[in-house]
Parts: structure tokens; C-alpha cells; sequence
């Protein structure tokens, strides 16, 4: 279960799935007390996830009155002394503990029927008019901490199951199913805790928080996403969110002259006088995000406690349940149109100034919709998904509530991985928004020899797929109706990679490699004309591509994604050495010869982590 999915209902959805029914029929001094219970359970998820308000209380409260009678007949005089009987004791403890777990479970439902109306029932009042209320705020913390450990003395009492005695079989397997269900839910929820916690604290319960928000243009990239194309400082106190003035980076004059500021250490995209529109050059979003608080700081003389950015492929997907908006310059703008509308429709204005002036209509009319009552789980859940395309990232200040949202996926930071890695991301550097017709494909070669070493060749091919040129006056290689395009092509590598190759369409190039952090890079800027295609190769060396353990070859692959109009395709093909046989190909694999398989995917929009064994 996501991560997304938990916050979305951050109590029931431990109820709706703890294995229930293999609990309930594996009771077996009540089976039929214990079936009535996982039955109204399953109905009372059914009606909240309906709305039933009324339903779901009384389901689970018919479950609780079934759990009293399994309590009754297992925890009762003769469950206490049956489990130290001969022979039987045993299978009577673990239908002990499983009745325990079956108890846990219910009060989980409990905490959900009473706490998932006051998110998102008709008379919520949790999120109005962008304001959480804080109090049902609290409320919900307290509650799904209790669930917490209620789950946790599920997960305890279900690993305490020996099934060893009579009818170990079933006890086995009923152990087993519901810890299948228990430990990821309790595991996840666990990772999100912290975050949880501090979420008063986020929303200005302790103080006022400041934070800056960002929407991203796809249309012209940066390597950690698309150019920021607007910046708007929030302020957030007791629940209420005010924003303040927005500023476009485009055109606002101030904004777009170069300025020092305060630089992340290690950042190797820094150098000196930058617009502030670079400051997200980097490809990870806690650097990226540090450099733009940074250079916000510079540019109003403010410290923001954190940034979140968005681009509009994610507002498009937000769109789908805002509904569509009435835009002066633009006319009806919806989830099927938005990207176009707002980043690849450049040629319908004559003027910047009527662009500008349709943005400062859109952008808050917008938000006005985002922050209107009603489907606040849902926006969460678009948003976080969102985050694995790297459309969406959090970056907050304070180490802990980093690490917090580094664990729930939505940081925007690159993979930590010590084995293979791809990461191809591209630059505008000609400032034109070529990038919303950009087309890519990413193939790799891995020959793997029997130390996990690998030789890799991988190979960029890019298109720039533009229509034909609008523009009333001369084709010239930048501006925002220009189909030319050059872009500067970054490769991040696995770390300790040895390059000794680069070529541009066969042609040998010179380069440097770069170092992110303790990642190796290449990057070189190539010109594109309306049409043209060019194919960036590297070769290098990977010292631990694969690990090596007795006969067994593990290789692993990390793959992080740009958050582009059209996603990017990626193969990658592993040679393993003579002698190593693939026992089974797992999903997204296919064989590619002896020895040999490839992971392909048409539209890389998530962050996936591969791997393959051969022995």
C-alpha cells in the first residue's frame, strides 16, 4: 500500500486491510463470532469509503459486539488455563494471540468510523476555504498515533503464533496471510509517524510558517525539472494559509537579473552571479531547493521555512478534480488542456504582455479552486504520485522533517544507490520552451563481468519534435516561438564510474567528468535544429554494477526520471558473464538472449529500483 494511500485515509485503510479474514476464520473456539466480525469490518470499510456515515458506525460496532465473543471464549478461564495443557496448549496460545490481533484490528476500525468523517465527510470542517482547522487536526494525530500501536500490537501478537500444535496448518497460514497484509501497512505507517507529529507544528499551530511555492514550465527544463515559473510566498498561522504577491520570473525585471546568494556547499552548478530562474539547476530538489530559499532570501530579504514545487503536468492532473475554469485570454481550461494552455500554446499570443496577463489570471483562480473544501485526500494522493515523476517535491529546513518526507518518497532527490544508475536529465540553455515537443530515449548496455564490474554503453537519443515555425518575423534561435533548441545534456552516472568515451553522433568528443556529490557526471550542450535528431554515447566503467554472493549475481539498477511534457523511454540490457543462467525474469523483463534481459518502459514517470539474479 502507498504511502499516498495512507494519508489519504490514515486509519481506515489499517483496518480495511490487516487480514482480517484470515484472522476471523482461523479462530477456532469461535469461528463463527470471528466470521461476523471480519464480514462487519469489511462493511464498514464499504461504507466509509461510501460516505455511510451511519452505516459504518453500526457495522463496527456489531463487529465489536462479534470481538467481545471471541475475546469471551479465548482469553476467558478456559483459554487461560488451556494453554498450558498437554499437547493443545500451544494451538490454544496462538488462537489466544490471534484473538488479541482480531481485537487490535477492530479498535483501528474504531478510531477510522469516528476520525475519516471529520477529514472528508459532508460536514467536514477539517480543511475550509485553506484552512485546516486545528483542532480536528490534533485530533487526528492523536487517533492515528493510537492506531499506530494498536497495529503494532496486531503485527506483535501475530508474530507470537508458533503453530506448531494441532492445527498448525491453519495457524501457519493464517499467520502468515495477515502478517502479509500487517507489516507494510505498520511499516509505512511507522516511516510516516514522524511526519505526522509535526504536521500542528507545519500548519502554524506552534507559529507562524513561511514557505515558498513554485510552479515549474516543462517547456523550458532545468535538470531537476521544468524553469520555476512563478514563486509565491505563503504564510501559515493557526491553519490559515495566505499567499502573497506572486512573482514571474520571466518578466520581472529584478527577479531576472543576475544576483549573488548564499551557496549550497558542493553544488557544482553554482558559480558565482546567477538569475534566479537557475537556481534549480541541480537535479536533486534539496540542493535545488536550498539554492532557490537562498536566492528568494537574496531577492526579498526574507527566510522561507521550506519550498514546495509543482509543475503544470501535476496541476493538470489536480484539474481532473478541481473541474475547468473560465480564463480571460485563454477561454475554458480543464485537465485535457492545461499543459497546452499554459506551456505549449505560446504562439497564440502576439504580445508577452497578454501571456502575462492571462497567467495572473489563471494562477490564482487556480489555487482558489485547489484550496475550496472538499477532496483534500484525494489532491494529496494526485500530488504524491505526482512526486514520483518528479512533477512534484517538499523541501523543508529542519533535518527532521527532510528525512521524514525522504522516507514517503516526495524530496525530488536522486538515488542513493551504490550499484548502477541512470539519471539523464537536459537543460534549456537558449532560453526558449522547445522542451514541452522534446522526445527522448535512453538505452544501456551492461556486460557484467564476475566480480559485479560492469562495461556500460549508453546512448541518449534526442528529437527535437516541433511543428512548424508561427512567428510572423525571423526564425531566430531563441525566444519563447522559436523551434530551435540547445540543450546542455547532463548524464549522472554511477558513483565510482571510469569514463573513457564520449561521442556525439559517432563523432568522438571531448569532456570532463563532473562530480554531484559524490556522483560522476557528463554533460555537453547540443544544438538542435526544427527537426534534427543527436545521439550522445558514453562507455565507462562500473565498479559494482552487480554483488556477487557465492554463485549468485545480483544486478541492481536505480533509475530516476525528469519531469518532462512527453516522459522519456528507457531499455536497459544486461549481458550477465558465460555461465550465470537466469532462473526467472521478474516483471518488466523480458530475455534478450543467453545470459542476457531488458527492462524497457515506453514513458519513464516513476523512480524505479531493478534488479536481476543470475547464478
Amino acid at each position: 500500500m502507498s504511502t499516498l494511500s495512507r494519508l489519504r485515509k490514515p486509519i481506515v485503510l489499517l483496518a480495511a486491510a490487516t487480514g482480517v479474514v484470515a484472522l476471523g476464520v482461523s479462530v477456532a473456539r469461535v469461528p463463527g463470532a470471528a466470521d461476523g466480525a471480519r464480514e462487519e469490518l469489511t462493511a464498514a470499510r464499504t461504507a466509509i469509503e461510501s460516505g455511510e456515515e451511519e452505516a459504518a458506525d453500526a457495522a463496527v460496532a456489531r463487529a465489536r459486539d462479534h470481538v467481545d465473543t471471541v475475546q469471551v471464549g479465548v482469553q476467558g478461564p478456559l483459554g487461560l488455563l488451556g494453554q498450558w495443557l498437554p499437547v493443545v496448549g500451544t494451538s490454544v496460545r496462538d488462537v489466544r494471540h490471534l484473538g488479541n490481533a482480531l481485537d487490535a484490528v477492530t479498535t483501528v476500525a474504531e478510531l477510522g468510523a469516528e476520525t475519516y468523517p471529520e477529514i472528508t465527510g459532508a460536514d467536514s470542517t477539517f480543511f475550509t476555504n485553506g484552512e485546516v482547522d486545528i483542532p480536528t487536526l490534533r485530533r487526528l494525530v492523536a487517533n492515528t498515533t493510537e492506531a499506530h500501536q494498536e497495529l503494532a500490537d496486531a503485527r506483535s501478537s501475530l508474530e507470537d503464533i508458533e503453530a506448531t500444535g494441532p492445527g498448525a496448518a491453519r495457524l501457519d497460514t493464517a499467520r502468515d496471510e495477515a502478517l502479509a497484509q500487517v507489516i507494510p501497512i505498520h511499516d509505512s505507517l511507522t516511516a510516516t509517524m514522524p511526519l505526522v507529529e509535526q504536521l500542528p507544528t507545519i500548519l502554524g499551530a506552534e507559529g507562524e510558517r513561511k514557505y515558498l511555492v513554485a510552479i515549474l514550465n516543462p517547456a523550458e527544463l532545468r535538470y531537476s525539472g521544468g524553469a520555476p515559473l512563478t514563486l509565491t510566498p505563503i504564510t501559515v498561522l493557526d491553519g490559515r494559509v495566505e499567499f502573497g504577491e506572486a512573482t514571474d520570473t520571466e518578466s520581472n525585471t529584478f527577479a531576472f537579473q543576475p544576483r549573488y546568494w548564499r551557496k549550497v556547499k558542493g553544488n557544482s552548478f553554482h558559480n558565482g552571479r546567477m538569475r534566479l530562474v537557475n537556481a534549480t539547476i541541480p537535479p536533486s530538489w534539496p540542493v535545488a531547493g536550498e539554492e532557490t530559499l537562498n536566492a528568494w532570501r537574496s531577492l526579498r530579504g526574507r527566510n522561507m521555512a521550506g519550498l514546495f514545487v509543482v509543475d503544470v503536468i501535476a496541476l493538470a492532473r489536480l484539474a481532473e478534480l478541481t473541474g475547468p475554469m473560465e480564463v480571460p485570454g485563454y477561454g475554458r481550461v480543464d485537465a485535457d488542456n492545461m499543459v497546452e494552455t499554459l506551456v505549449g500554446s505560446y504562439d497564440r499570443f502576439t504580445e508577452v504582455s497578454e501571456r502575462k496577463a492571462a497567467n495572473r489570471a489563471l494562477v490564482p483562480l487556480f489555487m482558489e479552486r485547489l484550496l475550496q473544501t472538499g477532496g483534500l485526500p484525494d489532491k494529496v494522493k494526485i500530488l504524491t504520485e505526482a512526486a514520483r515523476g518528479r512533477h512534484f517535491a517538499a523541501y523543508f529546513r529542519e533535518d527532521g522533517f527532510q528525512e521524514t518526507l525522504g522516507e514517503m518518497a516526495v524530496t525530488g532527490d536522486l538515488s542513493e544507490t551504490e550499484n548502477d544508475y541512470l539519471g539523464v536529465f537536459t537543460q534549456n540553455v537558449g532560453s526558449s520552451k522547445t522542451d514541452y515537443w522534446q522526445s527522448r530515449q535512453v538505452r544501456s548496455d551492461v556486460r557484467l563481468r564476475p566480480d559485479g564490474s560492469a562495461r556500460v554503453a549508453l546512448e541518449v537519443e534526442i528529437h527535437n519534435d516541433t511543428p512548424p515555425y508561427a512567428g510572423a518575423g525571423p526564425h531566430y534561435r531563441q525566444g519563447y516561438s522559436t523551434r530551435y533548441a540547445t540543450l546542455s545534456v547532463g548524464n549522472f552516472l554511477p558513483r565510482g564510474s571510469d569514463v573513457d568515451a564520449v561521442s556525439v553522433d559517432g563523432a568522438p568528443i571531448d569532456f570532463v567528468v563532473g562530480n554531484y556529490f559524490g556522483r560522476p557526471f557528463v554533460r555537453h550542450t547540443i544544438a538542435f535544429d526544427p527537426q534534427q535528431r543527436h545521439t550522445m554515447r558514453l562507455e565507462y566503467d562500473v565498479p559494482a554494477a552487480a554483488v556477487r554472493d557465492g554463485k549468485e549475481l545480483t544486478y541492481s539498477l536505480d533509475l530516476d526520471p525528469q519531469g518532462m511534457v512527453r516522459a522519456q523511454s528507457v531499455s536497459a540490457t544486461v549481458h550477465f558473464p558465460a555461465g550465470f543462467e537466469i532462473d526467472s525474469l521478474p516483471e518488466g523483463w523480458s530475455a534478450s538472449g543467453p545470459g542476457s534481459a531488458t527492462w524497457s518502459v515506453d514513458a519513464l514517470d516513476e523512480s524505479p529500483r531493478l534488479a536481476l539474479t543470475a547464478r
